[in-house]
């Protein structure tokens, strides 16, 4: 009886220490859930998501800039588990390919030490998956408020990556980091151009509580913003393409000793340029001091006097303007002519008389001298204009040179139209010049060349204007067929193809004075095969004594490209 009232009375006692057990279990479970104490849960914890810059995509879908995500590593040595330290740094080096030795000295210290800096994403994971075992492992230690410090792997803003190094250049330009923005900006080509396209539109953000291994806990009051990167350029270049005229060039270079070679190669009715390509080129990712000169996009920002390849342009004016009869026979002097005093113009060939298509053909500067005063200082100043020159051309880079045109003061003087008439005494570029001959090869419309086709769901517009009638652009078109049949450029013919042109040798005026032996040479024309038309711009500039006369440089080049697109596929013989 004594023993039951005892168990009797501790019954009670029990009932009282379960109550108080199940009190403190949910005043813990309170605590956890909405005191949230420090030394439990770091109240806040913000994980971003950097977005980044677009990539940039030729035609024919290759990647040719692009960012990649990079990540840091940093640790706190006095947290990892010295009996464990060795297995953390046999890890290290496996995960990183890098040498334990390495990691030794880095981990030799108790303060936080980055032990790894850009690191890609794919070794990110690779750490991040590492981190978590190690920790169940117990390799890193908790502090007094229970916060496991194990690898801390935060992101660094991304890089810019040129996966075909100088393929392209300078017409993608490169990237440097302002550090006020805290973002990449383009420094020259497309990334300038367009930096505000690919610029990072929005970083993602996570901001919500942590537990202690540093995770955030998704709950109705975590706040996350999804990450927006930079518009990605899709181009109109085909890489293979662009490759493949770049190693022309590179090789045409060489052989007749020219400072710089370009060449464009452009759609003549949509305006997209498929290839714009120099010889002098540079790896955006490793720009050295040798490499500065090359920076410069002489497409556009080389202005020189063209020379003969401006007879057509003058001929279309006089046409436009009712001012010559192509079947029109001319003096031509014997291939001297003394124009004004002090003033001889001279001519390669020598013949004693010229019709106009046969000044074309023979590129004759005392024939189109006399062609050219026959217009008013008005209607040559606004014929050149109307083909764009002394106005940027359109395409789509930065810092573009206008050229140089004489006022319509300074062309009441007929030396000065006699001598833009055959190409001296203005400055154009190339990019200009292609535009300007397109208009021949596309019914008298002229259209604005363009590199990039789109960025995100935004279609680039290509500008149409009527410069000519259709009428006198077939006539231009008729003669220099003529010119690659019969004249300069014979060596440009393929069967089977329309190729047409017209070639230029111009002397280099450096300081107001033309330096003997100084010469640019080119060749604009065009190609058309049974389903597409293209205009084709090669510019040799300061060849060789052996090698100025377009014919001797530029020509050769110009098949060549014409050769690769050919094979290539590009072209379908009309025939």
């Amino acid at each position: 009886m004594k023993n039951s009232d005892t168990i009797s009375l501790k019954i009670p006692y029990l009932y009282l220490i379960i109550v108080g057990f199940v009190f403190i279990f949910l005043a813990r479970i309170y605590t956890i859930h909405f005191s949230k104490p420090d030394y439990f849960i770091n109240k806040k914890i913000i994980k971003k998501d950097l977005a980044i810059r677009g990539g940039i995509i030729s035609k024919d879908r290759f990647i040719i800039a692009e960012n990649k995500k990079i990540y840091d590593v940093a640790v706190i040595p006095k947290y990892i588990n010295k009996n464990k330290k060795e297995l953390l740094i046999n890890f290290l080096s496996i995960y990183t390919n890098k040498p334990k030795e390495y990691f030794e000295k880095k981990l030799d210290t108790d303060k936080r030490v980055v032990i790894l800096r850009k690191v890609p994403y794919e070794i990110k994971k690779n750490l991040k998956y590492l981190s978590i075992v190690l920790t169940l492992k117990k390799v890193f230690l908790a502090n007094k408020k229970n916060i496991v410090y194990a690898l801390d792997i935060y992101e660094e803003p991304s890089s810019r990556n040129y996966i075909f190094k100088d393929r392209l250049e300078p017409v993608l330009g490169y990237i440097r980091y302002d550090k006020k923005s805290g973002n990449y900006k383009g420094q020259m080509g497309l990334e300038r151009y367009y930096d505000s396209v690919l610029q990072p539109i929005q970083d993602g953000k996570i901001e919500g509580l942590r537990d202690v291994k540093g995770r955030v806990v998704f709950n109705g009051n975590t706040k996350i913003i999804q990450r927006i990167d930079g518009h990605n350029l899709n181009l109109n270049i085909n890489l293979i393409l662009q490759g493949k005229i770049e190693n022309i060039l590179d090789k045409a270079k060489t052989k007749i000793g020219a400072k710089e070679i370009l060449a464009v190669i452009m759609d003549s009715k949509t305006g997209k340029v498929l290839t714009i390509a120099t010889s002098n080129r540079y790896n955006p990712m490793k720009i050295t001091r040798q490499d500065i000169p090359k920076l410069k996009m002489n497409f556009i920002q080389y202005s020189y006097e063209p020379g003969s390849v401006m007879k057509p342009i003058t001929l279309a004016m006089l046409l436009e303007n009712k001012k010559v009869n192509p079947l029109e026979i001319l003096n031509a002097h014997n291939g001297r002519f003394y124009f004004k005093r002090n003033f001889t113009i001279y001519d390669d060939e020598r013949f004693k008389f010229l019709n106009v298509i046969q000044a074309v053909i023979h590129s004759s500067n005392i024939v189109f001298a006399q062609l050219g005063i026959r217009l008013t200082p008005k209607e040559f100043r606004d014929g050149l204009e109307k083909f764009g020159f002394g106005e940027v051309s359109g395409i789509d880079l930065p810092y573009e040179y206008k050229g140089v045109l004489f006022s319509l003061k300074d062309l009441f003087s007929e030396t000065h139209r006699a001598s833009n008439a055959f190409g001296y005494a203005i400055q154009v570029n190339l990019v200009q010049l292609v535009k300007a001959y397109n208009s021949f090869n596309n019914n008298g419309i002229e259209v604005t060349p363009k590199i990039v086709d789109r960025y995100g769901d935004e279609k680039i517009e290509i500008e149409e204007k009527q410069v000519i009638s259709p009428a006198t652009a077939q006539t231009i078109l008729n003669i220099l067929r003529k010119v690659v049949l019969q004249g300069t450029a014979r060596t440009t013919n393929v069967d089977g193809l329309f190729i047409a042109g017209k070639t230029g040798t111009a002397k280099i005026n450096e300081n107001k004075k033309y330096i003997k032996g100084l010469y640019n040479s080119s060749f604009i024309g065009f190609v058309n095969g049974k389903e597409k038309k293209y205009t084709i711009g090669v510019l040799v500039i300061k060849p060789d004594k052996k090698h100025y006369f377009a014919s001797q440089s530029a020509v050769p080049v110009f098949r060549q490209i014409v050769e690769t697109m050919w094979d290539m596929g590009l072209l379908k013989k009309i025939k």
